[in-house]
């Protein structure tokens, strides 16, 4: 099940050791870890971002001055619709943002982190969250996980389908409509069409990006397979579950090329 996942520590060095924790499963196949950031808090508020490299991306502040390639998915697909989770640091159960992109998304999620703790963000596919938990429950007891299919892409398409036949009602409705009502369903039907444009405008924003990491994952679980072939993946409910989310992978990758 692909997730983001997100957790609350009392320092930066508990921080990377959930990280280190998170890389030594990927490489163990028991999840797929795709990019991650800790964000800090240092006493007087101040936020620092880390990446993946563990070097600071050189932000001195949060508000409007996140811009480059962090995360896509931080965002969703659509740059909008990304729960924080509920109880998490926004502190309320099934809060979701509503944003525009990551900078957005990093804005809400910062202003929420308590001072002097930082924040997990990983972006994964797990098969079952025992593996995470293990790892993680003996640094931090505050664990939250966002499930992107639900709670992004089926929105995101769905809310796609809506419009499309709102927009298929507002042409019948103009090509029946009386001369006088003809400028209304022209203005409705024009608004309908903006709203759908820059919603299939965010989808593709970030497709190409979020289309490398899901080819990176198959790629890397082929070669695992290829090699559990010869010994490597002796446990056959290990290589089932791996091949399962290649699978599924693949179908992720299919969708999000389908609707670029």
């Amino acid at each position: 099940m692909e997730r983001m996942v997100q957790a609350l520590f009392d320092t930066d060095n508990e921080a990377f050791k959930g990280l280190l924790a998170l890389q030594q499963l990927d490489s163990a196949q028991d999840i797929s870890l795709g990019e991650y950031y800790v964000l800090s808090k240092d006493e007087a508020g101040s936020i620092s971002i880390n990446s993946a490299k563990d070097q600071a991306e050189g932000y001195t502040a949060i508000g409007g001055g996140i811009i480059g390639g962090l995360i896509g998915l931080l965002a969703g697909p659509l740059g909008l619709l990304v729960g924080i989770g509920a109880g998490m640091v926004a502190g309320a159960a099934g809060d979701t943002v509503r944003a525009e992109g990551v900078s957005d998304y990093l804005d809400t999620v910062s202003a929420n982190i308590p001072n002097g703790k930082s924040l997990l963000v990983a972006h994964i596919w797990e098969d079952w969250e025992a593996p995470i938990d293990t790892v993680l429950q003996p640094l931090t007891s505050t664990i939250y996980r966002t499930n992107l299919e639900d709670e992004v892409f089926v929105p995101a398409q769905t809310e796609l389908e809506r419009l499309h036949t709102e927009i298929e009602k507002a042409e019948t409705g103009y090509l029946a409509a009386e001369e006088e009502d003809l400028p209304e369903w022209n203005e409705k039907l024009l608004l309908l069409k903006i709203e759908r444009e820059n919603l299939i405008r965010k989808l593709s924003g970030q497709a190409e990006h979020q289309e490398k990491q899901y080819e990176t994952w198959v790629a890397t679980h082929e070669h695992q397979l290829d090699r559990g072939i010869s010994g490597t993946l002796h446990d056959k409910d290990k290589h089932d579950r791996l091949e399962s989310r290649i699978a599924e992978q693949k179908s992720r990758l299919e969708m999000l090329r389908k609707n670029r």
